[in-house]
Order: C-alpha cells, then structure tokens, then sequence
C-alpha cells in the first residue's frame, strides 16, 4: 500500500533536521569506526552480548587492546560476529541463513480487503508472540480494516522459481486490536494455527544495535513474494523513537522487521525518506517530480525510517491494556524454538542443537540383523541444550519454570488446607501464611546481588535484567561486572583510608533496591539479603526512591516525573513495576511482622490494589521458584494471587 503522505513528510522532516549529527556520525563511521562513533557504553553492551566478557570489551572500546590481540583468545564463532561487526570481516557462517529462513518464517504478507472482498493493497506484518501479529497503523488502522485483512505466509518462490502454497490465516481483532499513531505500529490477534511459523520475539536494550551496524529486513515489497535485504542497510542514526538505516525497500514493506545481525529484531519498518529537488518537490526514479497518480514504488528513496521496538515495548508496558494476557505473553515471552530448516522440496528436517550420539563400546562381530536385514545398536542420545546469546545457560537442573514446580507448590502449601479453610478469618489466614514463610526461610543469605540475585533469580525469560523501576535493560554480565568494580573501589578506599563500609555503599552503590528500604530494619538480617524483596534496580532509580512509601498519584500520568517514577515529599510511585514491588512488600509483612512502621492501612490499600491491577507473569513464578530453591520459603501472592483479598496485612505492620 501507499504510504501516507503525511507520514512521509514527518519521517523527511526528522531525517532533515537532523543532517548535521548524521552528517558528523557518518564521517566518524568512516574515518574512525564504528568503536569511536557510538557511547562507549552501548558499544560495550554490543559486544557482551556477542559473547565478549565485559572487561574485554571495556578494554577494546577504550582502547587499551587491540582487535586482533582480543579476538585471538574469543571462540571462532564469537571472533567472527565480533570482526564482522567491526567491519575487519564480512564473512557469515551457514548457520546465519539458517538463522535468517527461521525469521523468515514468521513474516507474512498483509492483504487488505474491502468488505465485498476485493484486495485494496498489501503490507507486511510478522508474529511477535505465539498469538499476536504485528505491523504498522497506516497498514492496519481499525479493527474493521483487520477483520476484513488476511495474513498470508510462505508467499514466497521456490528454488526453481514456482511459487510455494500459501497459507492464509485471518486476523482476530476482537480478541485484540491494539495500535498507536504516533508509534505507527498496529498489533492484533492471529485466527487459525500459527504454530509452523514460529514468531520473532521483541527485545529492547542497548546491546542490540550501534551506530553503523549491518541490518537485514524481510518484507513483501508492493506485496511481491517475500524478499530479504541481506546486510545491505546500515544503521545511520539513532532517535528517541525511530531508527534510520540505509536499504533498498520499496513500497509495500511498511510492517517489515528490520533486524541485526544475530536475527534479532531492532525496529518495525514504517516509511522511507524520498528525494526532493530545490523546491522540495518529491522526484521520481527518473529525476522528474512526482505527479498525481504516481505510486510509491516510483518514488527515489534515499533512507528509511524504522520505529524502535524498545520505544514500542515500553508503550506497551504503559498501556492500559497491559494486563491482557496476550499482551503480557508478548512482554514477557522467551525466544521460541527455531522452526525447522526446509530441504528444497519443502519437506521439514528435524535437527538438534548439541546433540550427541553415544555408542559406547561396540563389538561389532557380536551384531546380529534380523530377518529383515535391520541391526539394532544400543545408542545413549545426549542433548546440550545451547542458551541463545545473552542467556543463562540452562543446565540439567535449572529449567526457566520448571515444570517440577508444580508440585513443589502444592507440598509447600499442603500443611495450610487446615488453617486456610472458609471458616479461617482475615487475621487467623495472616497469621497461618506469617508463620509458613517463616518457618520455611531455612537458609539465610548474605547480601551479594552479583552473586545472588544478577545471575538467575532476576532473570527474565529473554535472559535480560530489567530494572524495577525504569523497566530499562540490562545482560546479567552487566551488573555483576558493574556491582563487583564497586565493591572492589569500596574494598580499596576503606583499606586506604579506613572510611566505614555504610557510607562507602551510599557512595558506592549496588544495582539493587530492597523494596522495603534498608534504613527501615537498620540493616539487619535476615532482611537485608532476603531474595524476595530485592530486585535489580540502576542506583539512580534507587537514589530518586530513598526510603520514600510507595504511593499511587491520581493524577500520575499528566504529572512531569522522571524515568524511575514520580516522587514528592513522603510519597512515591515508580513508572514500572507496581505490582512486583506490592506484593514483595506484603510478603516482607508476612515474614517480618512489626518491622514496618513507615506504612499505615491506607498504604496498604495502594499495594493491594497495585497487586491486583498487575497480576504475577512469568518473571515472577520464575523468581519464586528459584528463591524457594536457594531459601526454602516462596511468596504465597505470586502462587495464590486471591489469597490477597482474604488476608490482614494490618496485623504485619509496626505499633
């Protein structure tokens, strides 16, 4: 479909007022690389999450290494993503186009239809989550444009030039229809089976793309068959919103991922910049202006335009439409497994990651066949399950929601069937819940995040940290370097100069927020290293906090407030992370009742409703699993969210 006028004037004027940074950028990205063009932090960031270990990266970026000397002690296949990052290597292994036909997979051609069924243009749009699609809002503007619209995948030519049998799948929008203008993005529920496809998930965080970074992007161009721009986009500059890249798409792509080189999703394809004479007149291919009834795809395109998935993500996050179980699945869904490669005849092949074949020790004179010919041999398979980059790599007993825990649960909770009967009151329910996670807390731990709480507990499902209050992301490896330098400088400044260790953690602090601030229990254990209200937080959110209740502002979202939040004298409320942060604090009353005499009943009221208005996910039954694992107690309103309701909270706070 055409892209809307309008549209691409907004998108020519960004990208026009800002020719002098993007002027600067791309002399820097040619005379000094990439290294010197982008933060040194986001550099950093890229480069951990190709596999570089954090002080190896630092030292390249800041110089103190040089690229051969680092690559030569990095894994071949790491050497190479980081060489060809940094432009010393243009060369892919295989498996990058095994990576790109899995992505692939998930992209779809858009059809738009009228009501009497006739075909009005085309877009693009691919599978964000097992049951959502995703494409622009000028492609898809109304749930009646989507439930007269059609995804249509495996559009696509065969190696021999036949075109593949489609599959054509029709979109819900009354289950979900969800979009922005401002953002141009639409997303809306999927009708029929999208399993064989797969979907890309979106990730946000700064280790996803820099300044001069090779992008590829799938689209149905003038709704073509689909095709891949391969490494031919450059990515020219960064906006608080967008993303601008050199390609070659055409009209018809608008809705197309645009993706890095690890085949992640980096911005939602939207509108391209056209050429424009001294009057600013649009010009054609052929260097005439454009003249009523010309298409876009004769157009001259000199850039493109691309809306952040980490500004989607968080608009989503901001919604109030967050709650919806699909959306939730979105955000907080993992990688799915990678559909498998075709032969050229289109039949599936199953492959393995990992695997290998034990035949133990054969005679091989000792085989018999049997009387169809057939030799049994006794085979032991072994499975290496592989974490994508970035992810705690799981091991035999450490399964993000582990299905075993089902019945941990239940056994947990199986001496409360007494206590916890319709008969029970408020205070008897409190009482029985306070003297279960007290009873349970078998193993009191130190205060050490970067051991603790960075590495697994944290971690949501895309293998990210993310801070409670800002949602900003973070690798694990991330913190734990960040956190361990500090502690480090704290180590070496009381040694040499005998300060005490608390003032020197206010200096020095850890990327961690104690929900219930320690200056409300003095510091003590076993509150202080207590999992289960300690989340990974930037100091500076944590510093914008204090020791301030939390509290809900009428009027928060017409309030000016900063990334973290929104604080006044006595009150705050963080942008993210309402409910976590209430029902952390609730189990904080439950195990340390009395301790708290900062909150009063009506404090209360704000964390029950929080808890009730942002439901556990994923991220939290992950965490109180692994808490359960390393302590021995769990949060009982991350298991039994109802339990909430029937409960007085009141008996657990300070006289």
């Amino acid at each position: 479909m055409d892209i809307p006028a309008e549209l691409v004037h907004d998108t020519q004027a960004r990208f026009l007022n800002r020719r002098a940074q993007r002027t600067e950028q791309l002399e820097r990205l040619n005379v000094r690389g990439l290294i010197e063009t982008d933060s040194a932090a986001r550099v950093e960031a890229r480069l951990a999450r190709l596999g570089v270990p954090m002080p190896d990266a630092h030292a390249l970026v800041q110089g103190h290494e040089p690229l051969a000397q680092l690559t030569s002690r990095l894994p071949q296949d790491t050497r190479q993503n980081v060489e060809r990052l940094l432009g010393a290597n243009d060369l892919v292994g295989v498996a990058y186009l095994d990576l790109a036909r899995a992505a692939a997979r998930a992209v779809a051609r858009v059809v738009l239809r009228d009501r009497r069924g006739r075909t009005t243009g085309y877009g693009t749009g691919w599978l964000c989550s097992p049951r959502l699609l995703i494409t622009n809002n000028h492609v898809l503007t109304s749930p009646d444009d989507a439930r007269t619209a059609a995804a249509e995948f495996d559009y696509e030519l065969r190696p021999d030039g036949t075109l593949r049998d489609r599959v054509t799948l029709s979109l819900d929008p009354d289950t979900l229809f969800l979009t922005s203008e401002p953002l141009d993005y639409t997303i809306v529920a999927m009708g029929g089976d999208t399993a064989p496809f797969g979907w890309i998930p979106c990730f946000g965080g700064a280790d996803r793309n820099v300044l001069g970074e090779a992008l590829s992007i799938i689209q149905h161009p003038s709704g073509e068959p689909k095709q891949v721009a391969l490494r031919e986009n450059r990515l020219v500059d960064r906006l608080p919103d967008f993303l601008h890249y050199e390609t070659d798409t055409a009209p018809g792509s608008s809705g197309s991922p645009v993706f890095n080189d690890a085949w992640e999703v980096v911005a939602l394809h939207h509108s391209g910049v056209p050429r424009t004479d001294a009057q600013g007149r649009v010009l054609r291919r052929d260097g005439q202006p454009t003249a009523p009834g010309d298409s876009d795809s004769d157009i001259d395109w000199i850039a493109n335009e691309g809306v952040r998935i980490s500004r989607i993500l968080e608009d989503l996050r901001a919604r109030p439409d967050a709650a919806h179980p699909l959306i939730s699945e979105l955000l907080a869904a993992p990688r799915p497994p990678r559909p498998a490669p075709e032969t050229a005849a289109g039949s599936p092949v199953p492959t393995l990651d990992g695997a290998t074949l034990d035949l133990g020790e054969l005679d091989l004179n000792a085989l018999k066949a049997d009387p169809d010919g057939r030799v049994t041999l006794p085979v032991t398979l072994t499975l290496r399950l592989k974490a994508p980059e970035g992810r705690p790599a799981p091991s035999r007993d450490r399964l993000y929601l582990d299905p075993a825990d089902a019945d941990a649960t239940r056994a947990y909770y199986a001496t409360l069937n007494a206590d916890l009967n319709a008969d029970a009151t408020p205070r008897e329910r409190f009482l029985a819940l306070s003297e279960l996670v007290t009873g349970t807390h078998a193993r009191v731990l130190a205060y050490a995040p970067a051991e603790q709480l960075y590495p697994w507990v944290d971690v949501w499902p895309d293998g990210q940290l993310r801070s409670l209050y800002s949602a900003r992301e973070h690798t694990p490896a991330e913190l734990i370097a960040a956190d361990r330098a500090a502690q480090a400088r704290r180590d070496r400044l009381a040694a040499a100069e005998g300060l005490n260790a608390d003032a020197l953690e206010d200096a020095l602090p850890y990327n961690c927020e104690h929900v219930v601030p320690q200056s409300w229990f003095a510091k003590r254990q076993p509150m202080r290293g207590d999992l289960h209200h300690l989340f990974a937080c930037e100091p500076d959110c944590n510093s914008f906090r204090g020791n301030t209740p939390y509290f809900d502002f009428p009027d928060y979202g017409e309030a000016i407030r900063s990334d973290c939040g929104r604080r006044e004298p006595g009150e705050f409320e963080p942008a993210h992370g309402q409910g976590a942060a209430a029902r952390a604090t609730l189990y904080f009353l439950l195990r340390y009742p009395g301790v708290i005499r900062q909150y009063a009943p009506r404090h209360l009221q704000t964390l029950l409703a929080w808890h009730a208005a942002h439901p556990p996910g994923d991220w939290e039954r992950h965490r109180n699993a692994a808490i359960h694992a390393v302590q021995g107690n769990r949060n009982p309103l991350i298991d039994h969210p109802d339990w909430a309701a029937t409960t007085d909270f009141t008996e657990g706070l300070g006289r």
